[in-house]
């Protein structure tokens, strides 16, 4: 059973009225590392059977990691990472908003042993099985902002000793293989508009079988958007991933809003479906050259065949418009009008280029094609 440790003395601050501590000799300061012992005040401090749990401020830490033989010394599983993104945001987060740098995260020591001395805590021979990344980033910020600054933040530790060090070591440098790492579309389920339309789904006694791909995609391609550029972004993978990591974001809502219905979904998988099926069917010969667009592109494509719809009616419940009708009978001939309409603009636009050759496929031939780039339009 885990047992909670009174701090003999400790204030709202840990320790005496002016966070005074001591150093690892015993002396009067602050706490801090010195040789092989790191001595803390934690504000909080808990005994489990397999090692210690600690709340302490962020700048006691501070002096752990700090010098060039670091990850050496503290026997890290590797140095720090330079170069690595999520090290930059972390340091911004340290010197823009320190008192949430703990909120998310636990660092993780080894210990020869640990003595608790009435409110000091004394880790002998302190080693870092998780966390050298931020323990670095904690003595870089030390020395660029000062303790006082680092204070601000509270930090969990936890703290281990021989022989269950080891054990937990070895358990941490494989902990990728336990986890589930979180994904953009791990967002979506914070999305209260998506709840409402699932809601709806099954107030209609109908079970969703298809992907959060294919919705948003559907969607992106009957969007009233006046540029194909969101059909063109979930057009991959990685663009989908883009939207969904930020689901508050104005491209996300212009696909996932309030206005969105069940009814609606249904209609663009419908016709984006249809439109797919239809470009299936385009003949092999006419792929050829320019009509690679076909293969390459066929969200433009379809993007463009579904203007023909009454965008604006594609949530409303009540429209008088005859939708299977005309996805199932108007949009197929739309969809091979506008895959020739584009193959045509494509080798107009690039009339000294060899058919074949052309590989420009990205977003700027989207826009040039749809008449929508800062340059001359394409002829027609």
């Amino acid at each position: 059973m885990n047992k909670l440790l009174p701090l003999f003395g400790a204030g709202e601050n840990g320790g005496g009225e002016n966070g005074e501590g001591r150093d690892s000799e015993g002396g009067p300061g602050r706490g801090g590392h010195r040789g092989a012992v790191l001595s803390l005040r934690p504000r909080r401090l808990t005994r489990f059977d397999r090692g210690w749990a600690l709340q302490v401020r962020a700048g006691e830490l501070a002096a752990l990691a700090a010098g060039p033989q670091a990850a050496g010394r503290l026997r890290a599983r590797r140095g720090f990472l330079h170069g690595s993104g999520h090290n930059h945001e972390l340091a911004e987060l340290i010197r823009r908003r320190p008192e949430e740098f703990g909120r998310v995260g636990l660092l993780v020591l080894g210990a020869e042993s640990v003595r608790v001395l009435d409110d000091v805590v004394e880790v002998i021979r302190p080693e870092s099985i998780d966390g050298f990344q931020r323990l670095t980033l904690l003595a870089r910020a030390a020395v660029e902002s000062g303790r006082a600054h680092l204070d601000r933040s509270t930090v969990r530790l936890e703290v281990f000793t021989s022989p269950e060090r080891e054990h937990v070591r070895r358990l941490h440098d494989v902990a990728d293989l336990y986890l589930n790492p979180a994904t953009a579309q791990d967002c979506l389920r914070r999305c209260p508009e998506l709840r409402r339309l699932v809601e709806e789904f099954e107030r209609e006694g109908r079970l969703p079988q298809f992907s959060m791909a294919d919705v948003t995609r559907a969607l992106a391609c009957l969007s009233a958007a006046p540029t194909p550029y969101l059909s063109h972004l979930v057009s991959t993978d990685a663009g989908l991933d883009e939207l969904w990591a930020d689901i508050a974001s104005p491209h996300y809502r212009t696909l996932i809003h309030p206005g969105v219905h069940a009814v609606g979904v249904l209609r663009a998988l419908e016709a984006r479906r249809t439109a797919r099926q239809a470009l299936a069917r385009f003949p092999k010969s006419a792929r050829a050259g320019y009509g690679h667009l076909v293969d390459h592109a066929p969200d433009l494509i379809c993007w463009a065949a579904c203007r023909h719809l009454p965008l604006h009616q594609l949530h409303d419940e009540h429209s008088t418009t005859k939708w299977d009708r005309l996805i199932d009978q108007e949009l197929p001939a739309w969809t091979v009008s506008a895959a020739h309409d584009y193959i045509g603009r494509h080798r107009r636009s690039e009339p000294r280029r060899a058919a074949g050759t052309t590989d420009r496929t990205g977003l700027p031939l989207w826009l040039e094609l749809a008449g929508m780039s800062p340059g001359p339009a394409p002829a027609r």
